[in-house]
């Protein structure tokens, strides 16, 4: 990292919040100055189709299974993507720029299935669910979590929740979230998870220095356009058995303050994917964890559904980050067996012919 990066870093760590905000965090500010109800300027890529809702000073728009079916598509696209990382049979990570945005779209396709190396690994869909939804068992596997709580439950399958995250990188101040959160369960193995920033006067963003909890460091309130998980059931692309389950991580967000070039390669390329080898790690011990508290009484999963529900008739549903994934590696397979093949059959051909040669000696 150079200089200029360190002299700008030092200067972002400097800030409590940073000079420029996003239109709806400035819009957060004079409805609380003014007491007047504020209706949300959401910023995602499709529109949101539900009810409205009143919570305090702001009017928020409920998410729909129509919109999660949006998140689903746009989750599963790779139109404009570049693959920037790879590791077979493991994790894909892509980016893709927008015209007219500072803000990349980063993808991250991981897989979590049993091998013959681990037949006891992977995970059912289910699992990742109520991994990814959890926010007591978190602490325990998400190293860069400082705080994390629901402000407000809307509906169903709406709540607003606090997300503070320590840096991954000292130079760079930490970032805290204020997101409204949906999810579905379509009832087959498939769910969804998204957010998208929005404003909420319990947690300005002087939230942590207000309530002395910035021992870490100073907090920039940073904005996420879209950000969520697709969660599907993975079958091995020989077998065709279930094997365990792909997550699908998409996120737009802007981290607002000032970030090196140097932070922004180092999330896309390498955060990403380490964040998905935290998840595998956690799965085990989630596992026993999570039927204790169920059976103490203590805890309670408030984001199943009683009745999941499948996209509507007439959806059309693909798989096409799957489909990738899958004949990419399956490619790479035959091809790395093939070469083993012929090495071996060299190896074969040399030990024939040195064989004839002793017994030629020996005559």
């Amino acid at each position: 990292m150079s200089a200029k990066d360190h002299k700008h870093g030092d200067k972002e760590k400097e800030r409590a919040e940073p000079k420029k905000k996003h239109s709806s965090h400035k819009s957060s500010a004079n409805a609380s100055m003014a007491g007047k109800i504020t209706r949300v300027e959401y910023k995602t890529p499709f529109v949101f189709k539900g009810e409205e809702r009143t919570e305090k000073n702001y009017i928020y728009r409920l998410s729909t299974k129509a919109d999660c079916y949006q998140f689903r598509c746009f989750a599963d696209s790779l139109d404009g993507f570049h693959l920037r990382h790879e590791e077979l049979n493991d994790v894909m990570v892509w980016d893709k720029s927008l015209s007219g945005e500072p803000m990349h779209v980063i993808k991250v396709f991981g897989l979590f299935v049993r091998t013959p190396e681990d037949p006891n690994g992977g995970c059912t869909p289910k699992e990742m669910w109520d991994l990814l939804q959890d926010a007591v068992f978190r602490i325990q596997w998400d190293a860069f979590r400082a705080e994390a709580f629901e402000i407000v439950r809307l509906d169903q399958t709406n709540d607003i929740g606090y997300y503070a995250a320590k840096s991954p990188m000292s130079i760079v101040a930490n970032r805290d979230f204020v997101n409204q959160r949906m999810w579905h369960d379509t009832g087959r193995g498939e769910y969804v998870i998204f957010n998208t920033s929005v404003p909420h006067d319990d947690v300005p963003p002087t939230y942590m220095k207000d309530n002395k909890k910035n021992k870490d460091g100073s907090y920039v309130r940073a904005f996420s356009k879209l950000t969520g998980y697709l969660i599907q059931p993975y079958t091995d692309a020989r077998t065709g058995e279930v094997t365990g389950t792909a997550l699908t991580y998409i996120t737009q967000s802007d981290p607002c303050g000032w970030i090196p070039t140097s932070v922004t390669n180092y999330i896309s390329t390498k955060f990403a994917p380490n964040t998905i080898k935290n998840v595998r790690g956690a799965l085990q011990k989630f596992r026993t964890w999570l039927p204790e508290q169920m059976a103490n009484g203590t805890y309670e999963k408030g984001w199943d559904l009683p009745q999941p529900s499948d996209w509507d008739e007439g959806d059309s549903v693909s798989n096409e980050t799957m489909s990738f994934a899958k004949a990419k590696w399956l490619h790479e397979m035959e091809k790395e067996e093939k070469k083993k093949k012929r090495r071996t059959t060299s190896k074969v051909g040399g030990d024939k012919r040195n064989n004839i040669i002793i017994i030629k000696t020996r005559k």
